[in-house]
């Protein structure tokens, strides 16, 4: 326990901001407790500097609904449990939509929760969208139901999605090169390899790994679609050595290796993978667990090459501490920062930067 302390202590001492230590704490808080509350100091600390949720995103939405229609919240996340939270005592409010079968049959914090096809079916109801980081798919939705227009109110401003479309890109703390070669580990379906050639001067080379089959070919479509090829896309995972792993096929950003797997797939360590002589500048890995064991597997990469780093630190309790001590292991001049990129408990990212 005391080995453990240590190494938490080590850590927070080595964070280079007082954001990152807040968060830090917070993280561990949420860790130990479970207690979400943390997490909402982790967002709250993070948009009191451009508004208040309940004073200047609800409570006007909630004065434009019309005084004698229900209303559901489209969403049932953690940002639709806020935009709850502030509306609980309201009469209208009579639940949630969400496409989760599991909150449609069990409901979802004391409220039933109904199916987008079942909204779509009545249009009688007034609709906030409640959710952040699927806004625009849920209009989309109810768009393409030709949902009353004027019965839709949107909770989700776009300072809030840049909170999460800054992830692995945090502007205060990434600076880019020239030229960048990207590893992007875990790449799903390319879109921070695509935002990374939105935000710097030129991509010269991305290394885009995704094992999962189904996505793969997502890749391969997106890259020509968006006429991108500097980006190779590679059929593995990335891990400590290069061998084969069994996998458990999501087909979204969930899917992760398991000894569970229903499929075994290759993995490569990325020492194994990059061109030496051309030099990595920029690491993002968001593998669901495995950051770890990839880091491991770039050891040669980052040392040689010393690339800005922006590693998920929060699909696994260990990850607070060992993926930090680890690279610091490797690069000791590196500098740390903690930023949190999502509305509920997910996208924490270390960035190592010098």
């Amino acid at each position: 326990m005391k080995n453990l302390l240590d190494d938490y202590r080590q850590v927070y001492q080595m964070l280079e901001d007082e954001e990152s230590r807040f968060i830090y704490l917070n993280r561990l808080n949420y860790l130990i407790s479970g207690d979400s509350k943390f997490i909402d100091y982790i967002i709250d600390n993070h948009f009191s500097k451009f508004f208040s949720w309940e004073d200047q995103l609800i409570k006007p939405l909630v004065s434009k609904l019309p005084a004698d229609r229900q209303f559901v919240l489209f969403g049932a996340n953690r940002s639709g449990y806020r935009a709850m939270e502030c509306l609980r005592e309201d009469p209208r409010l009579i639940g949630f939509c969400s496409s989760n079968k599991k909150k449609q049959q069990d409901g979802w914090c004391g409220y039933p929760v109904m199916s987008p096809e079942e909204l779509l079916a009545r249009k009688d109801l007034s609709v906030i969208v409640s959710a952040a980081h699927t806004r625009d798919e849920i209009l989309q939705i109810l768009h393409d139901g030709s949902y009353p227009e004027e019965l839709i109110f949107v909770a989700i401003p776009d300072e809030f999605l840049q909170f999460c479309t800054d992830q692995y890109f945090d502007p205060g703390i990434i600076r880019y090169e020239e030229e960048e070669v990207f590893v992007d580990a875990g790449c799903y379906a390319l879109e921070t390899s695509l935002e990374l050639r939105k935000r710097c001067k030129r991509v010269k080379k991305v290394y885009a790994f995704e094992p999962d089959p189904k996505n793969y070919e997502v890749c391969l479509h997106n890259k020509e679609e968006h006429h991108f090829p500097e980006a190779e896309i590679l059929p593995y995972g990335t891990w400590s050595e290069s061998t084969e792993l069994r996998f458990s096929r999501e087909h979204s950003v969930g899917s992760c290796f398991s000894k569970d797997g229903d499929i075994v797939v290759p993995v490569r360590a990325i020492d194994d993978v990059v061109v030496p002589e051309e030099r990595v500048t920029f690491i993002k890995m968001d593998i669901e667990g495995s950051e770890l064991e990839s880091l491991k597997g770039a050891r040669q990469t980052i040392q040689r090459d010393k690339p800005k780093l922006a590693i998920c630190i929060y699909h696994k309790p260990e990850d607070m501490t060992e993926i930090p001590l680890y690279i610091k292991s490797l690069v000791p001049e590196y500098k740390f920062y903690i930023r949190h990129h999502n509305y509920g408990d997910c996208d924490t990212v270390l960035y190592a930067v010098l």
